[in-house]
């Protein structure tokens, strides 16, 4: 037993202070937070959480490119029946956000395609493809607004919307 003690403590010498400094950071948000409240507290947690934030995807604009959804009201476009006047987005800066705040200021209509992925909820069947495609004719942005990496702004005047369902699912 003596030796394991030894062997142990020249294990732990040998590791550089960049070592320990790995070691000791949380790669991840969750596992901090286990460490720190416990398995049980973080699981309690974890069971409120909502399991899922809504439809994401991209939408396409003659211009300005395609940019990538992290929310708005996308998640109305898919339901069925469902008749909307505008598409609300947010979406992360990036190199579209320069051409896609002179669309908004200019008011210039243009044809856009937004691609919707369907939302996962507990329980469903696993769906591997699909989603909601909607091509809309002449529609201006509008409302632009960037505040701490994100960018806000809608899709607005609008006649003619084609929306096309696809389901691809495996039980």
């Amino acid at each position: 037993m003596p030796e394991r003690a030894i062997d142990r403590r020249r294990r732990e010498s040998d590791r550089s202070p960049a070592d320990e400094a790995l070691r000791s950071r949380p790669t991840d948000a969750v596992l901090a937070l286990q460490r720190t409240a416990g398995n049980r507290a973080v699981a309690e947690m974890l069971a409120r959480a909502p399991a899922a934030k809504g439809a994401t995807g991209t939408i396409q604009i003659g211009g300005v490119g395609t940019i990538k959804v992290s929310g708005g009201n996308l998640a109305a476009w898919t339901e069925k029946g469902a008749v909307l006047d505008t598409v609300d987005v947010s979406s992360e800066k990036g190199r579209h956000s320069g051409k896609l705040e002179k669309h908004a200021e200019a008011g210039t209509k243009t044809d856009v395609t937004v691609n919707i992925s369907p939302a996962q909820k507990e329980g469903e069947e696993l769906n591997v493809g699909g989603g909601t495609k909607l091509e809309i004719k002449d529609a201006a942005v509008a409302g632009y607004a960037a505040e701490d990496g994100v960018e806000t702004w809608r899709l607005v005047g609008f006649q003619d919307v084609k929306r096309t369902k696809t389901t691809r699912k495996v039980s």
